[in-house]
C-alpha cells in the first residue's frame, strides 16, 4: 500500500467514525441552540468541526505503526475478562467494570497531562477552546492518541484484552460520552451528577477561573475526583467561560506543531 492509499484508508475510517455518531452529534447540537450554557463563538465552532476529520485521520496515521509494532508483544488479558454472552447480568456488570477501569486510567492520564509540562504543552490545545461545544470532543493535538496508547490503551490490553473486538459499540459509547460532556448546554444532572460526568461538571474542568483549575478530571464517573480529592461541585448557575489565559490565539496553527509553541 502506497502512502496516498494509506492516507485515504484512514480518512475513510475517520468519516465512518463520524457517521456512527452523527445522530447524537446532531441531537446535541440542537440542544445547544435550545438551552445554551453560554453564547457560541461560531468561528471557533466551525474551526473545531472542520478539525474533526483531520484529527481522526492524522492521529490514526501517527499511532498505527507504533501500535502495530508494540501491541503483538504485549501480554493480554491477565485478569481473564470475557465479554462474550452479554445476555447475562454478570456480563453487563463486566462491561460496567471495564468502563470503570477505562475511566480510572483516563483520570490519571488526564492528571498527568496537566501536571507534566511536556504533556501539558500538547494538551493545552484542547483547553484553549474558548467556545466549548459538541465539536470540542476531538479538539486534541494529533499526537495525543500516541501518548494515550502508552498510558491507557496498552495497560488496558494487558489487563483485560481487546474488548472492542467483541464489543465494537464500546468505542461509539466513549465517543458519544465525549460529545455529551463537552456540549454547550445548560443541563444539571441532580443526584446523578455525583455518579456520572455531565456537561456542567466537565465545563468546570475547562474553566478560566482560578478556583476551578485542576479539578474534575474524570470523564465518565465523577467518583474518581471525589476519591482523589480533585472534585469541584458547581452551584446551579456555574457555567464559566473556558480557555487558557496564556493562549491568545486559541485556533492558531502554532498550537498544532509537532513541538507546539509555548506561547501562542
Amino acid at each position: 500500500m502506497n502512502t496516498l492509499d494509506f492516507v485515504v484508508m484512514n480518512l475513510r475510517g475517520a468519516l465512518h467514525a463520524i457517521w456512527l455518531v452523527w445522530p447524537w452529534l446532531l441531537g446535541m447540537s440542537l440542544l445547544e441552540r435550545l438551552i445554551p450554557a453560554r453564547q457560541t463563538d461560531w468561528r471557533t465552532w466551525f474551526f473545531n468541526a472542520l478539525y474533526i476529520p483531520v484529527y481522526l485521520t492524522v492521529a490514526t496515521i501517527v499511532l498505527y505503526p507504533i501500535a502495530q509494532l508494540i501491541t503483538p508483544m504485549l501480554p493480554v488479558n491477565l485478569l481473564g475478562f470475557s465479554f462474550k454472552g452479554l445476555e447475562s447480568l454478570g456480563s453487563v456488570l463486566l462491561v460496567v467494570l471495564y468502563l470503570v477501569m477505562f475511566d480510572f486510567f483516563y483520570y490519571w492520564f488526564h492528571r498527568a497531562q496537566h501536571a507534566l509540562p511536556f504533556m501539558w504543552r500538547y494538551h493545552r490545545f484542547h483547553h484553549s477552546d474558548t467556545s466549548l461545544s459538541v465539536v470540542s470532543a476531538t479538539r486534541h493535538h494529533w499526537s495525543e492518541e500516541l501518548i494515550r496508547y502508552f498510558f491507557m490503551t496498552a495497560p488496558l490490553i494487558i489487563l483485560v484484552g481487546h474488548p472492542e473486538v467483541v464489543l465494537p459499540w464500546l468505542g461509539v459509547f466513549i465517543g458519544v460520552d465525549g460529545i455529551f460532556i463537552h456540549s454547550n448546554i445548560k443541563l444539571r444532572l441532580g443526584f446523578l451528577g455525583s455518579i456520572i460526568v455531565g456537561p456542567q461538571y466537565h465545563r468546570i474542568h475547562h474553566s478560566l477561573e482560578s478556583k476551578h483549575i485542576d479539578t474534575n478530571f474524570a470523564v465518565i464517573f465523577a467518583f474518581w475526583d471525589r476519591l482523589f480529592g480533585t472534585q469541584y461541585k458547581a452551584t446551579s448557575d456555574e457555567f464559566p467561560a473556558t480557555g487558557v489565559a496564556e493562549v491568545k490565539q486559541s485556533n492558531g496553527w502554532r498550537l498544532l506543531l509537532p513541538w507546539p509553541a509555548k506561547f501562542a
